[in-house]
């Protein structure tokens, strides 16, 4: 089984992209691999808008994302900033980035 590290927007509309954030999860899953989705996890013990406990949040996420085994990329809306700064570092940790349009 996979680690999977899913990338996808959160800040914006955050109630509809907790909704993609949850389909790539079930894709991940019905795939046969473990999904983490940091951006479905921390903002539940941290503040999004207060810039240093979002970027502690972005910060724990890619810690983990180095014991993951590919990185799974929803850019059907379009790369935020938290996403650019995800597949900045998969790059850096060569995973391979397995860019999703539709959930």
């Amino acid at each position: 089984m996979k680690r999977i590290f899913v990338c996808s927007p959160f800040a914006g509309d955050i109630t509809r992209n907790v909704k993609v954030a949850e389909a790539l999860c079930r894709q991940v899953m019905r795939s046969g691999h473990a999904p983490f989705a940091p951006h479905l996890l921390y903002p539940t013990f941290t503040d999004d808008s207060v810039p240093e406990q979002r970027e502690t949040g972005i910060a724990c996420g890619l810690a983990f994302m180095e014991c993951c085994d590919e990185v799974w990329a929803f850019t059907g809306n379009g790369i935020s900033s938290g996403m650019r700064r995800e597949l900045d570092r998969a790059g850096q940790l060569g995973k391979p980035i397995i860019k999703i349009v539709e959930v």
